[in-house]
């Protein structure tokens, strides 16, 4: 009956210490999954983006601390960041000379971390227009 006890009692000792590491594994720990657990801050995405990337032209839209956004020539409305990594942008449609038209539209940027003076993703719209990547400029103030 002693010998049992021991034998079992070696096995247990054995199967736990095969199990415990003598040190934290960290070699599965990528650059790539340190950033998909990152939180984008919505302040990161304040101010004007150029689509085509000149900032001269009506191409681009602005994102205000105040959640309000005007994009192209043609909308005024809000944004909001969808976390982790996702713009949603709310807008009425106007028509340039004529004003509102009643129609809403809303603007989807999935964005690819890093974001600082280059906003990249893909874009899409709730009213048909063609999706699409997204490379834009922030705009210096002026």
């Amino acid at each position: 009956m002693r010998f049992a006890v021991a034998v079992v009692a070696l096995l247990l000792a054995a199967c736990g210490q095969s199990a415990v590491p003598s040190s934290p594994d960290t070699s599965s720990v990528s650059a790539t999954g340190s950033a998909s657990a990152a939180t984008i801050e919505p302040a990161v995405f304040t101010g004007t983006w150029s689509f085509d990337r000149s900032c001269a032209s009506g191409d681009g839209m602005t994102l205000n601390a105040d959640s309000s956004a005007s994009y192209d020539e043609w909308g005024e409305g809000h944004w909001v960041l969808d976390v982790p990594s996702r713009l949603v942008i709310t807008l009425a449609k106007s028509e340039p000379g004529v004003g509102p038209t009643g129609q809403h539209v809303m603007v989807t940027i999935d964005v690819t971390p890093p974001v600082n003076d280059d906003l990249n993703g893909t874009r899409s719209f709730d009213d048909g227009t063609p999706s699409g990547p997204i490379n834009a400029r922030r705009c210096p103030q002026s």
